[in-house]
């Protein structure tokens, strides 16, 4: 389509000016005088079905070249973002119709869309050049009423205005575009504009910006500089700038910007606003006080080195000191039960000899003596057991943990026929690690949730697994795998109070008095020595009197 003109219908006065301008297309065209007044009385019909609809639809009036030695034909075409009613259409349509050559009309959701078409006879009337020159007529044209000047004049502010908008956008999208942060403010600081870096470095709405005031975003020790020099650039009208360090609204760190704003001055030399920009130049300033301090860094460099030796030599022997008292535990542990044994068969032949010698005082000594030798040899024993796990390194196999967990209960069979206690056991898989440390695992586990169930309870002790991502273990545990086996052992004992959780997994730790329940506050610590030894991670909770969960968590590698 080759557009001579276009107008905006809101109104009635809108129709006088469709049909003058659609008799004036007609009959530039070099149709006849009836010709013109049949065309333009059917684009007034379609325009009136616009007005009639609440108006704010353009027609467009000019040529359509069909090509292919089809010629030219006048064209008026209305268009608008608004569904007609088919209804409210019809008869208009059908009279348009009639008064022209062809017609097309679609109307569908996304608006309505008519086109008029009227075939010019005389092909060599019509041309391009000729066409670019009619434009020009109906722009120069002079209005036809009061109404067609006013219409004119506001469709060129309307024009303007979107050229202006045009061209802010432009503006936007170019200082966007650029690696600064640029802003223009009015002598009293408050910013007229800032580009999309510099609201997203500060975090703030330009708003926000002007109330909170744009001097509290630099660091406190630059803040006096800032100020005065932002003084006296008001003062000199010189421009403003200088180095300072500046909070970024993301992270809250102070990032070095270079500063520089000038005054934009009118016809009289007065400053209208200022125009700035800052630049990262934390960089820069990274490596001119890595510079400055290098000197330094070479002194502190020999004596960084003397220290990392003596830290070394330190290390070393620390580490030997750890293995001989490893050793030594080890040792000691090994070396002391003999002395037991000897004490526990003394005082056995004792009993089982003596005992009409003796009266029932010494009879009582002898039996507390011996209470006391199997407490002594049970604490070597896990101490013993504890030792081994901090000197050995484990070999590493694949282990069939629901097998090893049938093993546990064989072992346990006396004392779980004796409490007539239920396990439930779930599926388990196979994980890579050392079968007896993961014995003495789920022994001292099963073995402690049946010592803690009050004898009125039957034990009941459920074991089972899930695989769970890195992210939901417990932030206590350093994360060496995107995926962990979690095993729960939960019963339904005495017990504890969560806030003894960290407290049980110490050595000698006991929660009860050993009137109430045997041990030797060892087990746990071991259980936890264990899962370390493997990568992971032992945690537990619980509430008094509701039973407990403890909850281990090997990687997934």
């Amino acid at each position: 389509m080759h557009e001579l003109t276009s107008l905006l219908l809101d109104n009635e006065m809108d129709l006088i000016l469709v049909h003058k301008r659609s008799m004036k297309l007609a009959e530039l065209a070099g149709l006849s005088l009836a010709s013109q007044t049949t065309f333009a009385t059917a684009v007034s019909e379609v325009a009136r079905l616009a007005i009639a609809n609440s108006g704010h639809a353009w027609l467009m009036l000019g040529f359509n070249n069909a090509g292919e030695g089809k010629g030219w034909s006048i064209l008026a075409h209305l268009k608008d973002h608004r569904s007609y009613p088919v209804q409210k259409t019809e008869t208009a349509v059908q009279h348009a119709r009639r008064l022209v050559d062809s017609m097309t009309i679609n109307i569908s959701d996304s608006g309505t869309d008519i086109r008029l078409y009227c075939q010019v006879a005389n092909m060599s009337s019509v041309s391009t050049a000729r066409i670019e020159n009619w434009k020009e007529q109906f722009f120069r044209e002079s209005p036809a009423s009061p109404y067609d000047d006013i219409k004119r004049k506001n469709s060129q502010l309307q024009e303007l205005a979107e050229r202006l908008t045009q061209s802010e956008q432009q503006y936007r999208q170019v200082t966007n575009s650029l690696p600064l942060l640029i802003f223009s403010m009015n002598s009293d600081g408050q910013l007229l504009y800032a580009n999309q870096g510099f609201t997203t470095f500060l975090s703030a709405t330009l708003p926000v910006l002007n109330s909170k005031g744009w001097l509290s975003y630099f660091h406190d020790d630059d803040y006096m500089a800032v100020k005065t020099t932002w003084i006296d650039s008001l003062s000199t009208g010189l421009p403003w700038k200088g180095s300072w360090r500046v909070r970024s609204g993301l992270t809250g760190d102070y990032v070095w910007h270079m500063v520089s704003a000038t005054p934009l001055r009118d016809s009289d030399q007065r400053v209208i606003h200022w125009t700035g920009f800052l630049m990262d130049i934390d960089a820069q300033k990274v490596i001119e006080q890595t510079l400055r301090d290098n000197e330094e860094l070479r002194k502190r460099k020999e004596t960084l080195e003397n220290s990392q030796q003596q830290l070394a030599d330190n290390i070393g022997e620390l580490n030997r000191s750890n293995t001989e008292l490893a050793q030594f535990a080890y040792v000691a542990s090994h070396d002391l039960q003999e002395p037991l044994r000897k004490i526990q068969a003394f005082s056995t032949m004792l009993t089982q000899q003596y005992a009409p010698a003796l009266d029932p005082n010494a009879q009582d000594i002898i039996r507390r003596m011996q209470s006391a030798t199997s407490r002594m040899q049970e604490l070597i024993r896990g101490l013993l057991a504890y030792s081994r796990l901090n000197t050995e390194k484990p070999s590493l196999h694949k282990v069939a943990l629901s097998s090893l967990l049938v093993d546990v209960q064989g072992d346990l069979e006396a004392a779980i026929r004796e409490r007539e206690a239920q396990i439930i056991v779930e599926p388990l898989p196979d994980i890579v690690g050392n079968g007896l440390q993961l014995r003495q695992l789920f022994q001292n586990l099963l073995s402690n949730a049946l010592k803690f169930t009050p004898p009125d309870r039957t034990p009941i002790i459920r074991v089972r697994s899930q695989l769970i991502s890195g992210d939901a273990v417990p932030d206590s545990l350093s994360k060496t795998s995107l995926t962990y086996l979690e095993v729960s052992v939960v019963d339904n004992g005495i017990g504890f109070d969560d806030k003894y959780t960290d407290r049980i997994f110490n050595l000698f730790q006991r929660l009860h008095g050993r009137s109430e329940y045997a041990g030797t506050g060892i087990g746990l610590a071991i259980c936890k020595k264990v899962v370390e030894n493997h990568g992971g991670y032992l945690s537990a909770r619980s509430k008094v009197g509701h039973g407990s969960t403890f909850l281990i968590y090997f990687p997934v590698k």
